[in-house]
């Protein structure tokens, strides 16, 4: 990986820095490390209160979606890959609802499935 070729590269610029990939990064709250800022180039993009479990899905998606390396991500939210993966399944079977509502893209797309009482 090039990072080994340049060894100056470092996926953690601070103690609360965490380079996710494709000039992205998470900043966390020296104080409360629920806290976190996401930045694109410096820009910030989106702030976060990781307790908060639907916006740390939605968090999740968009630095996937602006380019985020998963196993980075993974790494600085203290989740697997395969979570993350998941989230991005839900949200493609889906959508929204499906991914903050807990859908299992494992049960299929069958919305009966995964909402007692749904009428088809």
């Amino acid at each position: 990986m090039q990072e080994n070729l340049f060894p100056e590269m470092s996926q953690k610029k601070s103690d609360n820095t965490k380079v996710i990939g494709a000039n992205l990064s998470l900043i966390f709250n020296r104080r409360n490390k629920n806290l976190v800022i996401l930045k694109n180039r410096d820009v910030i993009v989106k702030k976060v209160d990781l307790s908060d479990k639907p916006a740390k899905k939605l968090l999740v998606l968009d630095a996937i979606a602006l380019g985020a390396t998963k196993s980075r991500l993974a790494e600085a939210l203290n989740i697997s890959r395969q979570t993350i993966h998941n989230y991005v399944e839900s949200q493609k079977r889906f959508g929204t609802e499906g991914l903050l509502g807990g859908y299992n893209p494992n049960m299929g797309k069958n919305l009966a499935e995964h909402r007692p009482g749904y009428a088809t």
